[in-house]
């Protein structure tokens, strides 16, 4: 059981169509004997791909790492509008999609590029009053929801065979794809669902770097997710890094400040007030997470007694270091 706890950091799995998010964090903890985990990004049932999930200490990464932009393959079935947006709901409409052309639908996506308003599904896991759209949904009741502003950085046709389009989008943290569809259906006039959607990309982690679903129920022993296992230290790639000695690293594990005395000028990197820094150890891999103070150009110039790095977030000391990430 040591070698199962010392399981620290983020898995990127290939998640399978049929079966949930949290479905896939049950099986991994399971598994794997965790005594955390989570995932980072929510997938609905009918989608595939990459789905991060955080493991024991992993978990306290989150808050550093949801905000990266998505990209999807989708595919788009023009002509039809369910209860869902996508191939699992009920088709509520019906209209000639025959008119379309390719050129036409080439120049209709690029109009979706930039900020856009959307409203979230009614099946989302958006929460009215504590409760979450979907449950009401299922029970058939509709409510008013609120527009929120998301971004379409890249949209573009990869093939198009009528009633079918297949294109690839990379948007924000909160992009409905489902509405985007939608929505993409209604302005070509015939109205349109999702057939397929796969996450290629989540942040910073993608579909090569995933283990297949197929795989990962082969494996019994911990080790042998060795191949996929992205360390705690290069879950983060691009926080600026601070390595400690002894010193610095007792410090920082009792939970108190660095102050400016405590730090080198020539051996950090370049920062601003206010951004997250890692803090790592030869020994140990990440050691904390920090926010700093000053800006890191003013530190030998600044009071000695001024507070320079904050740790947020503190980690336990690994029983092992996990392997590199070669995938």
């Amino acid at each position: 059981m040591g070698a199962k706890r010392g399981i620290n950091g983020i898995l990127v799995v290939d998640k399978p169509e049929g079966i949930t998010s949290l479905d896939v964090v049950r099986s991994v903890k399971h598994r794997f004997g965790l005594k955390k985990a989570g995932h980072i990004g929510t997938l609905d049932p009918f989608a595939t791909g990459v789905l991060p999930v955080v493991m024991n200490e992993g978990t306290k990464l989150v808050p550093f790492l949801e905000d990266g932009p998505k990209e999807y393959d989708v595919t788009l079935k023009l002509g039809e509008e369910t209860t869902t947006d996508d191939c699992t709901g009920q088709v509520v409409m019906r209209q000639e999609w025959k008119n379309v052309h390719p050129e036409q639908m080439e120049t209709l996506l690029r109009t979706f590029c930039g900020k856009i308003h959307q409203i979230p599904p009614m099946f989302s896991a958006v929460k009215m009053q504590g409760i979450p759209l979907y449950r009401l949904a299922r029970k058939g009741i509709e409510v008013e929801r609120k527009e929120r502003e998301v971004e379409i950085y890249k949209i573009q046709m990869e093939e198009m065979e009528l009633p079918l389009v297949h294109f690839r989008v990379s948007c924000s943290k909160g992009t409905y794809v489902r509405t985007l569809g939608r929505d993409i259906g209604r302005k070509a006039g015939c109205g349109a669902h999702l057939l397929h959607l796969r996450r290629i990309r989540s942040g910073p982690y993608e579909i090569g770097q995933a283990i297949p679903w197929e795989k990962l129920k082969d494996l019994t022993l911990a080790d042998a997710l060795s191949p996929w296992l992205i360390s705690l230290k290069e879950a983060l790639p691009g926080l600026p890094e601070v390595v400690g000695d002894e010193r610095l690293v007792r410090k920082v594990r009792f939970g108190k400040e660095m102050m400016v005395q405590d730090l080198f000028a020539k051996n950090l990197p370049a920062f601003k007030k206010g951004e997250w820094l890692k803090m790592s150890s030869p020994e140990e891999g990440l050691v904390a997470i920090l926010k700093s103070e000053v800006r890191g150009a003013d530190i030998p110039r600044t009071d000695p007694g001024v507070v320079a790095l904050r740790p947020l977030r503190v980690f336990q000391p690994q029983e092992r270091c996990p392997a590199e990430n070669h995938a």
